[in-house]
């Protein structure tokens, strides 16, 4: 006698995966040949946040099937030429980066900034450890938030700007991503202490923050919502975004772009470029112009 149910998938583990079926947590294996309804999406495998259907056997079960991703945040897999999905069915995504160790990375955040608008998420840019000081992301937050990014200064340690991220969390599905070491399991544990999360340290030797979260997880809030806490990235590349799709990721170029003489504008090199002339009479940051000329050789 088998049984059909729908649950989410909180946890990956190699062949088997963690489904939520109700207030139940089960570890099941996964049919080779899914069923994907609406069609096999562009990455394949089983992630966080994938509805799935479960066929339940005795006390067994196995995934059978997966409804249609309601979202997905894709990047270009660390080792060859495959897309890699962080989470699936996410609304939104906090954005973490520390106000001074590490050091900030503009350029990275451009890049999530993009993968999300990509997707379709909305993106919130989180400065973690406000209590270091925010000399050194002053002087650019104000860009994104002309640029209608909504920005949060929180400190996981002191508790500052806490109301704020659990307000956002309510009823909703976070994912939250940034380098290592910038503190989100810290802000997690800061949020609900009950998630207990490791937390670890900055290399004195590099600067830079140590992993310890070794894998994506969707955890319940007791409030409502979920989050989904993943690895520390040490870099983001896009996966088949076209020449146009990156520029409408720049809210700032978009509005530009309609002054271009040339229809096939690349903002390069082109004459009569109204995005150019937009960077050099200060309408549109130079370091955001920098970022997108570094992704348009991705692309």
């Amino acid at each position: 006698m088998t049984e059909t149910v729908e649950g989410t998938i909180i946890a990956t583990h190699g062949p088997l995966v963690r489904v939520q079926v109700g207030s139940q947590t089960m570890v099941v294996a996964a049919r080779r040949k899914l069923r994907w309804e609406g069609g096999v999406p562009e990455a394949p495998r089983l992630v966080v946040g994938d509805c799935v259907e479960v066929e339940l056997r005795s006390e067994d079960g196995v995934v059978v099937g997966v409804q249609p991703r309601r979202t997905a945040l894709l990047r270009r897999a660390a080792h060859g030429r495959r897309a890699q999905v962080l989470a699936a069915n996410v609304d939104q995504a906090l954005i973490v980066l520390a106000a001074r160790s590490p050091e900030p990375n503009r350029r990275l955040l451009d890049r999530f900034l993009v993968a999300c608008s990509h997707a379709e998420i909305e993106a919130v840019i989180t400065i973690n450890k406000a209590d270091q000081g925010l000399d050194l992301v002053e002087p650019w937050l104000d860009v994104y938030c002309g640029l209608g990014y909504p920005v949060l200064r929180v400190a996981a340690r002191t508790g500052r700007g806490l109301g704020q991220v659990k307000r956002r969390l309510v009823d909703r599905t976070t994912l939250f991503c940034g380098p290592s070491g910038v503190g989100k399991s810290s802000l997690l544990n800061a949020v609900y202490p009950g998630f207990r999360l490791r937390v670890g340290s900055i290399s004195e030797a590099t600067g830079k923050g140590r992993h310890t979260t070794s894998t994506a997880e969707l955890m319940p809030l007791p409030y409502g919502g979920f989050v989904v806490d993943t690895p520390g990235l040490k870099e983001f590349g896009l996966w088949n975004l076209s020449h146009s799709e990156l520029v409408a990721a720049f809210p700032e170029l978009a509005r530009e772009v309609g002054g271009c003489h040339y229809p096939d504008c690349t903002h390069v090199h082109e004459p009569e470029c109204s995005v150019r002339e937009a960077v050099e009479r200060g309408a549109i940051d130079a370091e955001r112009y920098g970022s997108y000329l570094s992704l348009l050789e991705e692309v």
